[in-house]
């Protein structure tokens, strides 16, 4: 399955789970050697510091793994990242040796879940910490304690 099928999957999981009236956990669809593997990795936006160690541990697993791709397929707001304001969207990254992809797809809850078509992004739109996260070279996991989240 190509990176563009597994991303686009994970979306219509996404929009899935929107219609159902709930929110999308943060989740990490990963390819190693030896397979897959779907990580969760859900989060309190209100508590400093648990993003960033969210993104350490799963950089962790991927490089422990030898990942060779991974698609993370998440909610967020276009409006102040303070107030939640603004438009609701879905965002997709899919980041290989060979490919960096991701795509949005904004919509709304009321009066009823409303989707815009997939807006395809460019690498300049998408954070640069995303497409650092996949273990390149040589590396070594060492047991060590997580940045703190408090």
């Amino acid at each position: 399955m190509s990176l563009v099928d597994i991303m686009l999957d994970q979306l219509a999981a996404a929009r899935r789970i929107v219609e159902d009236g709930t929110e999308v956990v943060p989740g990490w669809h990963i390819t190693t050697p030896e397979g897959s593997y779907l990580i969760l990795t859900p989060f309190d936006h209100n508590k400093p510091g648990q993003r960033e160690r969210a993104l350490f541990l799963i950089s962790r697993f991927m490089a422990w793994r030898m990942a060779t791709s991974f698609v993370l397929t998440a909610e967020t707001w276009l409006g102040s990242a303070v107030t939640r304001s603004g438009d609701e969207a879905l965002l997709v990254v899919g980041i290989s040796y060979h490919e960096r992809l991701a795509a949005m797809q904004r919509f709304r809850r009321a009066p009823v879940v409303t989707f815009a078509p997939v807006a395809w992004l460019t690498n300049e739109q998408v954070e640069e910490a995303y497409f650092k996260l996949l273990p390149t070279g040589r590396s070594e996991v060492r047991p060590r304690k997580p940045p703190s989240s408090p």
